[in-house]
């Protein structure tokens, strides 16, 4: 789903628990690498930012009995190096006028109003309170983002994850330039198989084993070298295995997009609340080495995991390392087929077979206008989900297998919890007005008070849903074939409900929106055992060499 939007308010937010862009300041990060519905609307991602940021700055003041000054000074301890030094730069610059205006005004709404960060008087975190900031001298004046007044070397980090964020959704550390990397974030193994060689790009994750020269380790799963007889076990123990490497495409929920409900709570910040930001920004706030496809870190007492390519994994340990993650925040069918696509690696001659999910859940019926004519059409859908497979068409090793996952059911999000407190200390309802008010909301359409403003998007999702049997029905591809499965999301609750849970605990905390770590697990479960209803040829047999590779290769070089 779209969680560009977040991951850009929380770039700002980072800049400033403290301050973000005060005093006519925006960040900056140029205007054009903003989707459209982040771009100033009543105040856009600086006033979300800033309204998020100052209201943290003020509870932590109130719970801890110290001043803002003492409090601004404090948390930007909190943060590590990079992004202390950005939050201690906009203190220094800015602070004075922050706490001038919390010393006159009550809250964070009307500060971030008195700073004309926000335009509207009527966006409100806290619509409750009565405005404070009205006064004859005050006016409220829109950004002018094209007049940045910040422009020293603190910020420049964050311009490179922009930058890296908007690019082609590749490794930056992939010297042989095969897609793969040796580093674990920005779009390194933590998205993808790690690459063992990274000088040669005839050595990574997923491609076929070089019988001339056994003793590499061509497909980076951790499986080399011969035995007495100079045979290959590479050859011994996969050649007949039937290995397949497990690839997803899609959104931010296929890449499990989470922010940490700690960062949004005072009462929990402390010294260690901020310890890894700067890894999450370089992973794009997703958790790819968790999701429900191509999630491998092992389960923890925190966190469950269970995806579809560690279930493959078990099956046959020759699948070891063959995943890609190809999800991007706020990639929709158009952006998907018009770029996405072209980060994905396989190589129809030299790779083996791939199954594939297309994963769209949201984007197509969702943004922050507040219009359904931005809604992607059956027509346009069809048009673009085409595009994608004729382009797999090309990629694809013969053998693979495509599974399209139908779109959400997004009008669950209102019913569950509008009227539960979010993290940030006032209701769902109240957080999902006020992004809409400033129209940087993941989805106005479903994340709307107005239930058939939620039913028009729910049933746009379906009609979109429904494209996918069109297409089984009348295309053949050479090189896969193809099965269509609802967005489990009302299967795994209604299973979660069974057991005593509620419908609540399944979305994350944060954003209201997106599916979280448990469904996740419940996701990847639930695909793998359907699959094994219906094809259960799709997986491959139980390699009954499993035993011998493991006492052979131990964990085969981890990840």
């Amino acid at each position: 789903m779209n969680s560009i939007k977040f991951s850009s308010i929380l770039l700002l937010l980072l800049a400033g628990i403290a301050l973000i862009g005060a005093v006519k300041v925006p960040i900056t990060l140029p205007e054009s690498v903003l989707p459209n519905n982040l771009k100033a609307v009543n105040g856009g991602s600086h006033c979300a930012a800033c309204t998020l940021s100052l209201t943290l700055v003020q509870q932590y003041s109130f719970i801890h009995e110290k001043s803002i000054q003492e409090t601004l000074d404090e948390i930007c301890t909190f943060f590590p190096s990079k992004a202390g030094s950005v939050c201690t730069f906009l203190v220094d610059l800015f602070g004075s006028q922050i706490i001038y205006y919390f010393d006159k005004y009550n809250h964070a709404d009307d500060v971030c109003h008195a700073l004309n960060i926000c335009t509207s008087p009527e966006c409100r975190l806290f619509p409750n309170n009565s405005p404070n900031y009205f006064n004859e001298e005050h006016v409220h004046q829109e950004y002018d983002p094209i007049d940045p007044k910040v422009q020293e070397n603190p910020w420049q980090w964050i311009q490179e994850l922009i930058n890296i964020w908007t690019s082609e959704h590749l490794p930056i550390d992939d010297l042989d330039k095969d897609k793969f990397s040796p580093m674990d974030t920005f779009r390194g193994s933590n998205w993808r198989g790690k690459d063992c060689d990274d000088t040669d790009a005839n050595i990574r994750p997923g491609t076929l084993e070089n019988l001339s020269e056994p003793n590499i380790d061509w497909n980076c799963n951790g499986i080399f070298g011969v035995n007495q007889q100079q045979q290959s076990y590479e050859d011994l123990l996969c050649g007949n295995s039937g290995a397949i490497g497990t690839i997803v495409s899609g959104d931010s929920a296929g890449a499990h997009f989470s922010l940490p409900p700690q960062w949004f709570n005072a009462s929990e910040i402390n010294s260690t609340t901020y310890a890894g930001i700067v890894d999450i920004l370089e992973d794009e706030v997703d958790w790819p080495m968790r999701s429900a496809y191509t999630g491998y870190v092992p389960s923890t007492a925190q966190y469950s995991v269970q995806s579809v390519y560690l279930q493959m994994r078990e099956r046959n340990l020759c699948n070891h390392r063959d995943y890609q993650n190809l999800g991007v925040n706020g990639a929709n069918s158009g952006g998907t087929a018009s770029k996405v696509m072209f980060s994905l690696n396989r190589n129809q001659t030299h790779d083996k077979p791939a199954l594939f999910f297309l994963e769209l859940i949201g984007n197509d019926v969702c943004s922050g206008h507040h219009t359904l004519d931005t809604q992607t059409t059956t027509e346009e859908f069809e048009k673009n989900i085409l595009t994608i497979l004729q382009y797999l068409d090309t990629q694809l090793p013969m053998g693979s297998h495509v599974v399209f996952v139908g779109l959400a059911q997004g009008g669950i999000l209102w019913d569950s919890l509008w009227n539960r407190t979010h993290p940030i200390g006032t209701t769902y309802e109240n957080v999902y007005n006020f992004l809409n008010c400033l129209q940087v909301s993941p989805c106005w359409g479903w994340m709307n008070p107005n239930e058939t403003i939620r039913d028009a998007t729910s049933q746009r999702a379906v009609d979109l849903s429904a494209v996918y049997d069109v297409i089984i029905k009348n295309y053949n591809f050479t090189h896969f074939d193809m099965q269509y499965y609802d967005f489990p999301f009302a299967a795994i609750n209604q299973e979660w409900l069974a057991q005593g849970g509620q419908t609540w605990e399944l979305i994350e905390p944060v954003d209201g929106f997106h599916p979280n770590q448990i469904t996740n697990y419940l996701m990847g479960k639930y695909f793998f055992d359907q699959l094994s209803q219906d094809h259960p040829d799709w997986l491959g047999d139980i390699n009954p060499n499993n035993n011998i590779i493991q006492s052979l290769f131990g964990n085969q070089g981890g990840y």
